[in-house]
């Protein structure tokens, strides 16, 4: 009997085609899931050192910056009667302080209203200067009043538009001239309550009033019920402003606030309340601070290494090695790192130039140990050897000479300072028209002479009014124009001043910038019409301060201001030296070094690049991972075509084989049939 294999006899056409096209790609198909797997781990473990290496060059900050070692603890015995603060210039120390008065501002009060939004109070202006007062509350007398010249000034419109009390109090407020004012109920009336923002005996407040009615020191109608001056005592001064006063170790000092930072250098006392007994204050280094600091060195570097091994390593029991192992990337930044934490730092000179000098030293498995009373002992004895094994710092010899910054261009090296000519201000110097007033005389300042316009270090001021009076001083008449000035909005906002003085011999006032550079300068651009004759300014420009003009190791370096500047192209590159003192020629000689956190943070800056080494490394293994997908998606395709000739093929067989069966059933037939007997014969 013939039989044959085909679809009608069940057989299974797609399951062949699978297994055989299964059967032929199983080779590329583990080769590129090999390459995958490998791909994937490595791409994994450069990730995993990218964020090791990221996590210790954050572990360097704090090492990295000049001013973690130079912290100082202030601690006050009893923090009641005052706190303190110091900064990296304190100088370890201890003080005995006791405070006998604390600083108080000046307050005043006006007389009572029956309602403060609906009663006129007059109109005109009112000139709000501070300043100290001779005036004694109790008999009402007002003796004197000397402008304090470091303080604003404001002049402030009275209208139909805010003159009530409330009108008053929103002015002054929006003036923004550190004087508040608030209104309050008495139980007679409503008072309007000014008080000086700033404590102080030199910071008690003068109000003086130009009143529409004329009268500008009457106190039962008008504006003039405001005034407070030599004049008219019309307010009545509900707290006298007095300064703080206290003992530094006996020795007596007075302040105008109770925030003291120029008793001590470097150090900010902060007085709270009057003392019975004297409190003891002590300053000191604060090597906690720097501990913390290499501590988290250590751990970041030791974190890295433990994640570097990890990538490296060989699992000889299992035969497994880690993704990395053998990688150049790795060994390369290895070795790097490795370089500079166990050489010496150059340029160094002393007993410290090594981790291992302080006490850091390496362990068996690579990381690094510490010895906290070596290193601590180290910080003790040499504070600025210690700084230089970790920070980028320039040491200068002469101490006028300030080292600012440097860049990663600035090489190590000692380099020789030499100046030329210093930094100067702008300065504007007025004719010499004023009278002798050691002779008697005197300048009166009005509405023909009081309006001067400004530009400051390129900076125009709105049009500045001084305050109209008979000047017998040149001293508060310099002080008048330098507190007018500096009140300008545009100059506050950009903090930029000026100073101005009266020099006797001369007879003249002089403005002088308080910036120093080629961008320093004092022009005037618009003055009253008698003010020329009257004061000595006239419209003009006047002489330009100029910049620092030196040398540094021979070569010419660029000056801005007081600091000079190593030119691009030269070795000291980026170095920012502050000149000051009055001294010309050689200013001596400064050493610029790197320390270990500073190189370390610019070799790890270097690496992290997004075009650095590793981050390329990483770009190419995510091509190749990117190929391997490629190649999946080119080979699917591709026995996607050969499942469908496979299929083709077979079916063509199939077929065949279906038309063999079907003549294999007739064949059968036949024969069948003609092998049965022929009964109808």
């Amino acid at each position: 009997m013939l039989t044959a294999t085909g679809l009608g006899s069940g057989l299974d056409v797609n399951s062949l085609v699978s297994q055989l096209v299964a059967s032929e790609r199983a080779v590329s198909d583990l080769q590129l899931n090999r390459q995958q797997a490998n791909l994937n781990s490595k791409f994994s473990a450069l990730g995993a050192l990218k964020g090791s290496l990221g996590g210790f060059k954050s572990a360097l900050s704090g090492l990295n910056t000049l001013s973690s070692f130079d912290l100082k603890t202030a601690t006050s015995s009893d923090s009641s009667i005052f706190t303190a603060t110091a900064s990296t210039d304190a100088l370890p120390s201890n003080y005995s302080i006791a405070v006998s008065q604390l600083a108080t501002s000046h307050s005043l009060a006006s007389l009572s209203f029956a309602d403060s939004n609906e009663t006129v109070i007059g109109t005109g202006t009112l000139t709000i200067r501070r300043g100290t007062t001779d005036y004694v509350a109790g008999t009402d007398t007002y003796n004197s009043f000397t402008l304090n010249q470091e303080s604003t000034a404001a002049n402030i419109t009275i209208d139909s538009s805010n003159n009530t009390l409330e009108g008053v109090m929103t002015a002054i407020n929006d003036a923004d001239i550190g004087i508040g004012a608030s209104i309050i109920n008495d139980g007679s009336g409503f008072r309007l309550l000014l008080s000086s923002e700033t404590t102080g005996a030199e910071n008690s407040l003068e109000i003086v009033v130009t009143d529409d009615d004329l009268d500008n020191i009457d106190n039962t109608s008008g504006l003039s019920r405001l005034a407070f001056n030599a004049a008219a005592t019309n307010l009545e001064q509900t707290n006298a402003a007095v300064d703080a006063n206290f003992t530094i170790n006996g020795l007596a000092i007075t302040s105008a606030s109770n925030d003291v930072s120029s008793a001590i250098p470097g150090v900010s006392l902060n007085l709270k309340k009057i003392s019975v007994s004297a409190v003891d204050l002590s300053i000191e280094a604060n090597t906690s601070s720097v501990l913390s600091g290499v501590s988290s060195f250590i751990a970041g570097y030791n974190s890295y290494i433990g994640t570097a091994n990890a990538l490296s390593n060989y699992d000889q029991e299992n035969d497994v090695a880690a993704a990395l192992l053998g990688d150049f990337t790795l060994r390369s930044i290895g070795g790097q790192i490795d370089n500079v934490v166990r050489s010496s730092v150059a340029g160094l000179a002393g007993s410290i130039t090594n981790l291992s000098e302080l006490g850091i030293t390496t362990s068996a498995s690579g990381t690094l140990l510490l010895d906290g009373d070596k290193f601590t002992a180290a910080l003790s004895d040499h504070p600025q050897q210690v700084s230089q094994m970790f920070t980028a710092i320039a040491v200068p010899e002469d101490e006028e000479v300030l080292f600012t910054s440097s860049t990663a261009a600035t090489a190590v090296g000692t380099y020789a300072v030499n100046v030329s000519s210093l930094a100067s201000a702008g300065v504007m110097s007025g004719g010499g028209v004023l009278p002798d007033f050691s002779m008697g005389g005197s300048v009166v300042v009005d509405a023909t002479n009081n309006n001067l316009t400004f530009e400051i270090d390129g900076v125009t001021t709105s049009e500045i009014t001084l305050s109209s009076a008979t000047y017998t001083s040149g001293e508060d008449l310099a002080a008048e124009l330098q507190v007018q000035l500096n009140g300008a909005q545009e100059l506050l906002d950009v903090g930029r001043s000026v100073t101005v003085t009266y020099e006797s011999g001369s007879n003249r006032l002089s403005i002088v910038s308080n910036s120093l550079g080629s961008t320093s300068k004092v022009d005037i651009l618009a003055i009253d019409a008698t003010t020329t004759a009257s004061l000595g300014f006239s419209v003009s420009a006047g002489v330009v301060g100029t910049d620092v003009v030196g040398t540094i190791n021979g070569e010419l370096a660029t000056g801005a201001g007081n600091v000079l500047v190593g030119d691009s192209g030269t070795a000291a590159e980026g170095l920012n030296l502050t000149i000051t003192g009055t001294t010309t020629g050689n200013r001596g000689n400064v050493t610029f070094t790197r320390g270990i956190a500073n190189q370390l943070d610019s070799l790890l800056d270097s690496i992290l690049l997004e075009n650095g080494p590793l981050e390329s490394r990483i770009e190419t293994l995510q091509d190749r991972m990117d190929d391997v997908v490629q190649k999946r998606e080119d080979l699917e395709l591709r026995w996607e075509e050969v499942e469908s000739r496979y299929t083709r093929q077979f079916n063509t067989l199939d077929a065949l084989l279906a038309g063999l069966e079907n003549t294999s059933n007739y064949l059968e037939q036949q024969f069948d049939n003609l092998l049965k007997p022929n009964f109808n014969r």
